[in-house]
């Protein structure tokens, strides 16, 4: 090859269209929809159904089910499946379910092929393209792509794939699940605790992460726009956790002359709270945080061990943060909805008192005792209808309790 021969093929080399790639071809994942299909003709879809789909972090995510249970769903992700697979299958892995809302993550596999973010992003709104055509109010919500340690020389495509389809989702009103930050540990780098042994796939704490984001992160988003709209006080005392934090109304009007602020997302579990600490709570460089949270999770399965290792979480990720702030935990509450759990919540309770006593930057704030009438059994005048959260009356009870713990 002469000199001039070998300028022309790296010039063509170097230019932009050298690296567009022709997609995989979709027909090596048939038998993978042809599988779909044998599963629906054997039992017919719910209606009204929330559809996974995507690469295998979706084809693996077995306890999906288990956590969405009040939701019907189907996951419909076929592994190793890029982008643009996921686009050409739309009309017979999506859309002929014709579901009431679509989760959808891909693009990695796309992006470890050699395609360019910008290839990725046109997989994606060929995808919503089809989609709104047939669906036009079925809700659309991308997952972002994961920073993967097997794949971490890839990052920065990531991010760019990431960045595109933000944009475009803002665009089209497609909801777009930031988890990459998530998925990260204070030093920048992925956490592998979050990812199996392949170091690519999620682990069940990875996962964990993913559902605490599809459950809050509008929540956790609309606390940045009242944080906008009002400027938060300076060095509060943030209360957070769950609904019983959310629905505690009355709270400025209970410590009048303290900059106390309710950073409470109803439902929440307490690897809820650890897992936007970030967000909810260290950005105010709070003085004090009361911290409410445990029920929903023993309601949902989780051992009192487990609730207790989720608040030390938390409290660890505040105090590297925050080293001098004071953390008080609440009690979990006796209420008469969940009484048949009660033993795993006084547990639970056992586990944080002992722990707070650890270290005197932590507190213990039992309510529990104040909440029982002279029968042992949840007062009955402190609940509201569902039985499950309290009425003022219980709240007057709280104002007295933690209010003695408040500096």
């Amino acid at each position: 090859m002469n000199y001039r021969h070998f300028t022309v093929l790296f010039l063509l080399l170097a230019s932009p269209w050298a690296h567009a790639l022709k997609p995989a071809d979709p027909a090596r994942f048939e038998k993978a929809i042809q599988a779909f299909e044998a599963e629906d003709a054997a039992k017919t879809p719910p209606k009204d159904v929330t559809v996974f789909v995507g690469a295998s972090n979706i084809r693996r995510w077995q306890s999906l089910p288990e956590r969405f249970k009040k939701t019907p769903l189907l996951n419909r992700g076929f592994g190793g499946s890029q982008l643009s697979d996921v686009a050409y299958f739309a009309d017979r892995c999506v859309i002929k379910y014709k579901p009431k809302q679509i989760y959808l993550n891909a693009g990695g596999n796309d992006l470890h092929a050699g395609r360019t973010p910008e290839e990725v992003l046109a997989s994606f709104e060929e995808f919503v393209t089809k989609v709104k055509a047939a669906l036009p109010k079925t809700a659309i919500a991308f997952i972002s792509i994961p920073p993967s340690p097997s794949r971490w020389g890839e990052v920065e495509q990531v991010k760019k794939a990431n960045a595109l389809i933000l944009a475009s989702c803002k665009k089209q009103g497609v909801d777009f699940i930031d988890t990459f930050t998530l998925l990260l540990g204070a030093d920048g780098q992925p956490r592998p605790e979050l990812f199996v042994e392949d170091q690519l796939h999620f682990s069940e704490a990875g996962y964990d992460v993913v559902t605490s984001a599809i459950r809050w992160q509008k929540d956790i988003l609309a606390f940045a726009k009242k944080d906008a709209e009002k400027a938060p006080p300076e060095h509060p005392i943030v209360f957070t956790g769950s609904s019983s934090i959310v629905k505690w109304k009355t709270l400025a009007e209970d410590f009048p002359g303290l900059p106390v602020m309710n950073r409470g997302f109803g439902g929440s579990e307490v690897f809820d709270s650890f897992n936007y600490a970030h967000l909810t709570v260290i950005p105010y460089k709070p003085r004090q945080v009361v911290f409410y949270a445990g029920g929903n999770d023993i309601s949902a399965g989780k051992t009192p061990q487990r609730v207790f290792e989720d608040f030390k979480a938390f409290v660890a990720k505040v105090h590297a943060a925050l080293p001098e702030c004071r953390i008080c935990y609440i009690s979990n509450a006796p209420n008469p909805k969940r009484w048949s759990m009660i033993d795993k919540m006084i547990e639970a309770n056992r586990l944080m008192e002992a722990f707070t006593k650890t270290d005197k930057r932590l507190q213990f704030i039992n309510v529990y005792p104040y909440m029982l009438g002279a029968d042992g059994k949840p007062k009955p005048d402190i609940f509201v209808e569902d039985q499950l959260h309290m009425n003022v009356n219980g709240y007057v009870i709280w104002k007295e309790v933690v209010g003695s713990y408040l500096k």
